[in-house]
């Protein structure tokens, strides 16, 4: 069968992003989109190794959304972190995502790569493209680091709040459809982060009404500070971006 894995693959992540959620039919969508652009239909043998390609790129896809840090496998439904990035750029298609868990020698480099690979959870995927952050810093530490913010509900609730501080009305625009994909430029997270710090006493006073516990209002300082890493990390030449993550526990409601 004359038709390349890549274009395969194109067609993969165009149809199936959409599909998958809406109507869990991702193949049958493929297989009808392929055809239409090859103006015939396949044979049983083309069938099934199409159908074999693609559970491979239901086990690369798989891969890549739950790639997130070293020896860490994050659950599909669980707290939402941000991600803070340094030096982003533009992902070449050429680039090589390294998924596999790094070893003691990784570690040891500080996960430097060969050049052409990157570490998958130096990734993001925004709605202008996807992009890399910087292997590590000018130090030799690593370039990227995230946060736990609370679950769903909880962290949209804080935005909520969040978005009626100055300079931090773009939080206001942070919803369930678009969390996998909402960023924050370097100038909106510098901009965040000096409000949080000059406000700090008035925004913890207002974010301590979502947590029912005695020390409401430290654990809201708290939070805060978590808000803070990932935000001074993107806030010169990086981005900020909120991903799914790890099952979360906590008291925070």
């Amino acid at each position: 069968m004359s038709y390349s894995f890549e274009r395969l693959r194109f067609h993969f992540v165009e149809h199936a992003v959409k599909q998958v959620s809406e109507n869990g039919n991702t193949t049958s969508i493929l297989m009808t989109s392929l055809q239409q652009e090859l103006q015939r239909g396949f044979t049983e043998e083309e069938i099934q190794r199409l159908n074999d390609h693609i559970r491979l790129l239901y086990s690369e896809t798989d891969k890549l959304l739950r790639s997130r840090t070293p020896q860490d496998i994050p659950s599909r439904y669980g707290a939402i972190e941000l991600w803070g990035y340094q030096q982003i750029s533009t992902l070449h298609p050429d680039t090589y995502l390294h998924h596999e868990q790094p070893t003691q020698k990784d570690f040891e480099q500080n996960f430097v790569l060969p050049d052409g690979e990157i570490w998958a959870w130096n990734v993001l995927y925004t709605f202008t493209g996807p992009y890399c952050g910087v292997q590590t810093n000018a130090n030799g530490k690593s370039a990227s680091c995230f946060v736990e913010l609370g679950d769903l509900d909880f962290v949209l609730q804080s935005t909520e709040i969040l978005k009626k501080f100055p300079n931090c009305e773009v939080l206001g625009d942070l919803n369930t459809d678009d969390i996998d994909l909402f960023t924050l430029e370097a100038d909106e997270c510098a901009q965040i982060s000096q409000i949080f710090q000059q406000q700090e006493e008035a925004i913890a006073e207002a974010l301590s009404q979502l947590i029912h516990e005695d020390d409401a209002l430290q654990q809201a300082k708290e939070l805060i500070s978590k808000w803070q890493i990932p935000l001074k990390a993107a806030q010169n030449q990086g981005i900020a971006q909120f991903k799914r993550g790890r099952q979360f526990n906590t008291t925070i409601k």
